[in-house]
């Protein structure tokens, strides 16, 4: 007579096995050079006055208008003060590698200067007020880095947690920038904004490639070059529109 016992399955079968795959990471070489580039300019606008300087390349309204354009890039890589260019370096101190690690050097500079030309064209459009500063910028870093983390923070460790802190520093510098005076925060949402479409479309998208059986399985980036070419085209139409309505509002 049969007991119903069979000893092949008097256990249970061990539970799958997880396995933790290393996310392709480059070598972070843009944040320093353009921490050195700000630091730079910091130490000659020191030298030769920050008055010649920042009336040379400053975000004047009224000097874009009438043809110098170029103020809305130059104007990112200008400073006043000690504070204000040793805040803004630590920020792209902090923020920099965590951005051009998963997005690789070329994207990272792709980012980070269409966001402070985004910065710099809101605050044209939208404030009337002299301003320089990477701050547009870096706020474009910390839009990407909010994109990246929303798309995979089911995948990564602690992914939620690390989604919600990045969240946190955005909320509450953009808050800060509302009560405090002589903060430029149109640069702040102009970058930011910039940044999280530049991030969303240019993320890695990773894709698990594995030989033969014989080898450990690896993550690859395959996004696509028109992820980036969409990104960047929406983002130069928008720096386009606003510098456009800027015209059409302080040159009446």
């Amino acid at each position: 007579m049969s007991t119903g016992y069979d000893p092949f399955n008097a256990y249970p079968p061990p539970p799958p096995r997880q396995l933790q795959l290393r996310v392709p990471q480059s070598k972070p070489f843009w944040t320093y050079a353009l921490l050195g580039a700000n630091l730079l300019m910091y130490a000659v606008s020191f030298l030769l006055g920050p008055n010649f300087v920042l009336s040379l390349g400053a975000k004047i309204n009224q000097a874009i208008v009438d043809g110098e354009i170029w103020r809305l890039g130059t104007s990112m890589f200008l400073h006043l003060g000690v504070l204000h260019i040793g805040f803004n370096s630590y920020a792209l101190w902090l923020f920099g590698p965590q951005v051009e690690r998963p997005y690789g050097q070329v994207r990272f500079l792709i980012i980070y200067l269409l966001s402070g030309l985004a910065g710099s064209s809101f605050s044209f459009l939208l404030s009337p007020y002299d301003s320089v500063g990477a701050s547009g910028a870096i706020f474009g870093l910390i839009g990407a880095m909010g994109a990246y983390l929303y798309r995979y923070r089911a995948k990564f460790v602690a992914g939620q947690s690390r989604l919600m802190n990045i969240l946190m520093v955005a909320g509450y510098n953009l808050i800060y920038g509302f009560i405090s005076p002589g903060i430029d925060n149109w640069a702040h949402i102009g970058g930011l904004v910039a940044g999280v479409v530049l991030g969303w479309l240019m993320a890695p998208r990773y894709e698990l490639i594995q030989p033969d059986a014989l080898h450990v399985p690896r993550l690859e980036d395959q996004s696509s070059p028109n992820h980036w070419v969409a990104g960047i085209a929406l983002v130069c139409l928008g720096i386009g529109l606003a510098v456009a309505g800027g015209w059409v509002r302080w040159g009446g």
